[in-house]
């Protein structure tokens, strides 16, 4: 069973890489495979690998801490307007907002 967050980062993320780069990035790839002899390709996709691991948990990371984030700040405006559900600030597609109003009504 996956972990809650690790279920929606899979779920909200959404990146798609630039086509045009992905086309550099292949031709490269396909140029350096041709130039190097099997053990120096071997090394280089191990690299590349280990770089996009990298890559791929620091995103999960960051994708975990916005949403902690959001949580708190929900919690925190909770806490401020304890006589409404956190609930009530939340769309359909679980986005926040708040209703025309709610702003002059804290100041």
């Amino acid at each position: 069973m996956q972990n809650p967050l690790d279920e929606l980062y899979d779920r909200y993320n959404r990146f798609v890489p630039d086509a045009e780069i992905q086309k550099k990035i292949e031709a490269c790839h396909q140029q350096l495979i041709r130039s190097l002899e099997k053990p120096e390709r071997k090394l280089i996709l191990q690299i590349i690998d280990g770089k996009d691991m990298i890559s791929g948990f620091y995103a999960k990371e960051s994708f975990a801490c916005g949403f902690w984030l959001a949580w708190r700040l929900l919690s925190q405006l909770h806490h401020y307007q304890s006589d409404r559900p956190p609930e009530e600030f939340l769309k359909e597609n679980g986005r926040f907002i708040m209703r025309e109003g709610d702003a002059a009504d804290e100041a």
